[in-house]
C-alpha cells in the first residue's frame, strides 16, 4: 500500500494496523532550535557536518511531539538507543519519530531514493526470503530489497541491546506482505512489523511482542 509522506497518513496507517497506540510525527524543511534542551544544544554544537546538524534538529522536534503524547520527558538527550518507547530515522531531508508507552520495543526506519546494492542481498536476507527475492523480476528486485532493508532496520531499532545478530539472521514470516511477524535466529525474540510504500522508497515499524504475546 502505497501512502504519502505527511503526519498525517503516517499517523493514520500506522495507526490502525499496529496493536497498540502509537504517535508518529514527521519533520522537513528546516527547524529552529528554539525549544531544545541546554544538553540538546550543547550536543548540537558537537556537530561538524551541517547535514547531521540539520538531521539532528529535524529529529529531535519530531521525537519530543511523539514524547509528549505518551507523557515522557520532553529534553531527548536522556533517550538512548535503541529505547523500548521510542524511535526516529532520517532520509533525504526527512525526519520520522514515533513512541508508544505501550509497547515492548518500538523501532522505524525511513528509505527514500536509496536502494541497497544487490550484492548486499545474501548480507541482509535470510535463507527463504533471499531465495524468494532471487526468484522475482529483475524490475521488482530493487524497489523489494529496499522494503526488506527497512524492515530490517525497524526490527534492529526494536531489538533489546546488545543486538544479537546480523541482518541475515532477521527473518519476516511473510515477506511479501505488507504486515508480517518476524523474529531473530536464535532467540526468542518476535516482533510484527508493518511497511508502507512512500512516493519514493519505504517506511517500516517493527513493534517488540512481549512475552505475554508470544
Amino acid at each position: 500500500m502505497s501512502i504519502e509522506l505527511n503526519q498525517t497518513a503516517l499517523q493514520d496507517y500506522f495507526g490502525a494496523v499496529c496493536s497498540v497506540p502509537v504517535f508518529l510525527a514527521h519533520r522537513q524543511g528546516e527547524c529552529g532550535i528554539d525549544g531544545l534542551s541546554f544538553d540538546e544544544t550543547e550536543k548540537l554544537s558537537s556537530m561538524g557536518s551541517e547535514k547531521r546538524r540539520t538531521e539532528y534538529i529535524l529529529g529531535r522536534h519530531a521525537l519530543k511531539e511523539t514524547l509528549s503524547r505518551i507523557g515522557q520527558v520532553l529534553d531527548t538527550s536522556y533517550v538512548t538507543w535503541p529505547s523500548m518507547f521510542c524511535s526516529l530515522s532520517h532520509s533525504e531531508g526527512h525526519a520520522v519519530a514515533v513512541s508508544s508507552a505501550q509497547a515492548a520495543g518500538i523501532g522505524i526506519d525511513l528509505q527514500l531514493k536509496k536502494i541497497p546494492p544487490f550484492a548486499m542481498a545474501e548480507r541482509i536476507l535470510s535463507g527463504d526470503t533471499l531465495e524468494a527475492w532471487q526468484a522475482l523480476p529483475e524490475a521488482d528486485k530493487a524497489k523489494c530489497l529496499q522494503r526488506f532493508w527497512t524492515a530490517n532496520e525497524s526490527v534492529y531499532k526494536a531489538c533489546p541491546s546488545p543486538q544479537p545478530a546480523y541482518f541475515r539472521h532477521y527473518r519476516l514470516h511473510s515477506p511479501f506482505s505488507a504486515d508480517s511477524a518476524a523474529s531473530i535466529d536464535g532467540t526468542d525474540y518476535r516482533f510484527m512489523v508493518h511497511s508502507a510504500e512512500l512516493p519514493d522508497g519505504f517506511i517500516s515499524l517493527a513493534m517488540r511482542m512481549s512475552a505475554a504475546l508470544r
